[in-house]
């Protein structure tokens, strides 16, 4: 019993090289990109997968509480900033450039904004400053966490860094399990001082 043998389309296989050209460029991309893991399926040479190694990555265990709540707050903070907006996206187009100020601004912003002020009364203020400037862009990257750790909290040594960053990150998980409970009392606390 012979095999068929597909027949030979040049416009395919001229796909199939310049597709596997892009994926070299990419991964090549990828690796050269400062405290970023990728992985390579070694049969077929594709890229399966690149993230980013950061401090929450490397001292949080996946799918524990406080990734989840260190997730939830980069999440937060980028809607409060407006990053999630449509204005943002780059299809976006607007209908019209005249307007008030401020009428860019959403429910979600205000929601998000509402939300990080209770979570700032709710750390100590060397936790949540600290927290809030390792979110920021490439601060949380394996070169730089500590530094900034130690800018923050005055710790030198870097056992003591890696558990300030636990200890921090379990008090953001505390509160995020509190949210519910603190937005009540953050409301009522508005509604009598009004």
């Amino acid at each position: 019993m012979s095999r068929k043998k597909k027949p030979y389309d040049p416009a395919a296989a001229a796909r199939h090289r310049q597709e596997r050209a892009e994926s070299q460029a990419e991964i090549a991309r990828l690796r050269a990109q400062p405290s970023t893991a990728v992985n390579v399926d070694k049969r077929t040479g594709r890229l399966t997968g690149a993230w980013r190694l950061n401090c929450f990555n490397t001292l949080l265990t996946a799918g524990a509480r406080e990734r989840e709540a260190i997730d939830w707050l980069e999440e937060t903070v980028r809607t409060a900033n407006g990053e999630n907006v449509e204005e943002r996206r780059p299809d976006h187009v607007r209908s019209s450039g005249a307007g008030a100020p401020g009428q860019n601004i959403t429910d979600a912003m205000v929601a998000a904004s509402r939300d990080l002020e209770i979570v700032g009364q709710s750390m100590r203020p060397d936790q949540w400053r600290m927290i809030l400037a390792l979110l920021q862009p490439d601060a949380d990257l394996m070169t730089r966490w500590r530094a900034v750790v130690e800018r923050y909290t005055a710790e030198s040594d870097p056992r003591a860094q890696a558990s300030r960053v636990r200890e921090t990150c379990a008090h953001l998980a505390w509160v995020w399990d509190r949210m519910p409970t603190l937005r009540r009392e953050f409301q009522e606390r508005r509604a009598q001082a009004a």
